[in-house]
């Protein structure tokens, strides 16, 4: 039933008219002042309402412009003497809907009654209006990238709430991905009118429903007393498996409450807005991986190097720059190889935790020896991080089986005691970067493992040569520490200085094919046995160069026995046409074997070797490579020397 407001300073003419309205089958209130009408309008709304032009206090043309201003949905009639007809066109001008001329009959206030409330029931049903377009064209036409999220639902707040008239309006919205979490995202309007418990009431409401809230004080529906509003309504914002958020709209002021009409408006235009921000939401989820992926793939690039340690080292500074976490392991295996373990871990981390709630997880998706192996005889870091963790607590665990990435057994780990970080097994990027962690490591224990075995036949090798001459059993290591401690004099870099021990230990390999009775021979060796004893540097050659491998130091290997005025063999070369190693092995082969017994005749002393060195200078010896090793051993005995190679080798990773 349409409710009507006559405003009349004239008990008679309000006692008429009420008679009349309420035969009509009309709700009538009456009131003998402006202010007296304000009032019951803040208190009730009203369809329409009738004002007396002239009255004291506030007139008629004044009350009208209020109404029209504050109460846009209540249409205004004047009821004006002969003498106020201008005015009343005046008022009609600025937005009064009609007026009439006392007296009137009955049939005349009818037709205008209801000619009012036939118009306003069209126009309150028609979707076009100055705010509903800017609404609309907010919501269809507006790119959120354009602006920015936060900016664009501000923005839409602001609009909803012109639209429907409303005095504070709120936007809530889910957290992402996981869509569990919601909290307010923007507001506009006088927020204050309800308490956030309410606020967060009517949200709830909204959601579990899924078709949102419409509630009035009339009815009492979600509205209490104590709420400090007179109508509300919330449409949620859909999606295709849950909804994302919702949109609430309270009104205060306006004693209109929302209409069905309304409601049904705003979860129009809310699903509409929903398709925005859900393609906003997969854009800008995209660009985050698609940038997550760049940066992930940019510091997995670091963690390739042919050193196990360096390598490692990259992983640990790469991880913590993008993922949090308190405890990181390493387990490599593979057949016929050292295992290698390690943990970096929380200095804080407490030991009986690894030994408890880590363990028991950890052994739910790996063996038992590989979780000891981990925990109990691994090489162990620390570093210091202030970000809360519940010790008590099951960690967040994520492996990598390493045997899922390459020809190795093993695995990486990664694990947190944080509560409020998000599983690892969510956050993609992370099992990504385990996964480059894990090609980097097992490569470069392959390799490392790999050069481990290649020194080990290098050595076998070597000894395998000088077993073939009792006298001479040393031979090639005492030669390799003197060539390198030259290279170091000449400032070789670690990885020149590497070849050159490895071609020192080798440079006799040739002699492997050469009959003990030959090299062990006491007296003079004929032509032949000269001549196959020369012939050792070049099969030497030929015995080493399938292997790709040694590659780096068969020049060392073929031409040792050249000498820098072409004398030499097995090319005749000169100068420094003759390798630079191969001219550096040449001095501390000469000089070992002239300071060695050997079958045929005892070592003629340190003097007479150092003399032979000053005195083939630039003949059979390099100069500057002979005077670099003449003053070595100024200062360093020959046992000096191999036994400080001796340490080195020892001691220097592989």
């Amino acid at each position: 039933m349409d409710r009507i407001l006559i405003v009349d300073d004239e008990q008679d003419m309000l006692n008429l008219i009420r008679e009349l309205l309420e035969g009509l089958g009309y709700e009538v209130v009456e009131a003998l002042s402006g202010s007296e009408a304000l009032r019951k309008a803040s208190e009730t709304p009203f369809s329409l309402v009738l004002i007396d032009v002239l009255m004291p206090g506030i007139n008629g043309l004044e009350l009208a412009s209020i109404f029209m201003g504050k109460y846009p949905d209540s249409f205004v009639i004047l009821m004006t003497g002969y003498g106020s007809i201008d005015l009343a066109k005046d008022a009609i001008q600025r937005g009064a809907f009609d007026f009439i001329t006392k007296p009137f009959s009955r049939d005349e206030l009818s037709k205008a009654v209801e000619r009012a409330l036939e118009i306003r029931k069209r126009k309150l049903s028609e979707l076009p209006s100055p705010e509903l377009t800017d609404l609309y064209d907010m919501i269809v036409g507006v790119n959120i990238s354009d602006s920015s999220y936060h900016v664009y639902l501000n923005s839409l707040s602001a609009i909803i709430r012109k639209t429907f008239r409303g005095d504070a309006c709120r936007i809530y919205m889910t957290d992402d991905p996981d869509k569990r979490k919601i909290s307010k995202a923007a507001g506009s309007g006088n927020e204050s009118l309800m308490g956030e418990e309410d606020w967060d009431r009517i949200i709830a409401e909204s959601l579990r429903s899924g078709r949102g809230v419409l509630g009035d004080s009339r009815t009492n529906n979600f509205i209490t007393a104590d709420m400090g509003v007179s109508s509300v309504m919330t449409a949620p914002i859909p999606s295709s498996d849950r909804h994302i958020g919702t949109i609430a709209i309270a009104r205060s002021e306006n004693p209109f409450p929302f209409t069905p009409r309304d409601h049904k408006l705003l979860n129009l235009f809310t699903a509409q807005a929903g398709k925005q921000l859900i393609n906003h939401r997969m854009t800008s989820n995209l660009e985050n991986r698609a940038s997550i992926l760049e940066n992930t793939n940019l510091l997995a690039g670091n963690f390739s190097s042919l050193s196990l340690k360096k390598s490692l080292s990259s992983v640990c500074i790469g991880l913590r720059s993008m993922v949090q976490f308190d405890l990181f392991g390493v387990l490599l295996r593979g057949e016929n190889m050292l295992p290698f373990s390690y943990i970096m871990a929380r200095s804080d981390l407490p030991f009986d935790v690894l030994q408890t709630s880590f363990r028991e997880k950890l052994e739910r998706s790996q063996s038992t020896d590989d979780v000891s192996h981990i925990l109990l005889t691994g090489e162990v870091d620390s570093f210091v991080s202030r970000s809360m963790s519940d010790w008590d607590s099951v960690p967040s665990i994520e492996t990598v089986d390493l045997g899922d990435v390459g020809s190795l057994s093993g695995i990486i780990v990664l694990a947190s005691w944080n509560p409020t970080l998000r599983p690892y097994r969510e956050s993609s990027h992370v099992h990504l970067l385990l996964r480059h962690a894990a090609a980097a490591l097992s490569n470069a224990y392959l390799f490392e493992s790999s050069k481990r075995s290649y020194i080990q036949t290098i050595a076998a090798l070597a000894e395998a040569v000088d077993a073939k001459d009792t006298y001479t059993h040393n031979h090639s290591r005492n030669v390799a520490a003197y060539a390198t401690f030259i290279g170091t004099h000449l400032d070789l870099t670690s990885k020149e200085i590497s070849r050159l021990n490895h071609g020192a230990l080798l440079h006799d390999i040739g002699k492997i094919g050469i009959p003990e009775a030959v090299l062990n021979k006491e007296g003079p060796l004929t032509k032949e046995e000269f001549e196959l004893i020369r012939s050792h540097p070049e099969t030497g050659y030929n015995i080493l160069k399938p292997i790709t491998a040694f590659s780096d130091f068969l020049d060392a290997v073929r031409y040792h026995h050249e000498r820098i005025d072409g004398t030499g063999y097995p090319h005749g070369l000169s100068g420094n046409d003759i390798p630079f190693q191969a001219r550096i092995m040449a001095v501390a082969d000469a000089f070992d074997a002239m300071i060695s017994d050997r079958v045929y005749r005892k070592s003629p002393g340190l003097a007479y070797a150092i003399q032979e060195l000053h005195g083939n200078l630039g003949s059979q010896f390099d100069r500057d490579i002979g005077r670099v090793f003449i003053s070595i051993l100024e200062t360093s005995s020959p046992a000096e020397i191999i036994s400080s190679h001796q340490y080195r080798c020892f001691s220097q990773p592989v």
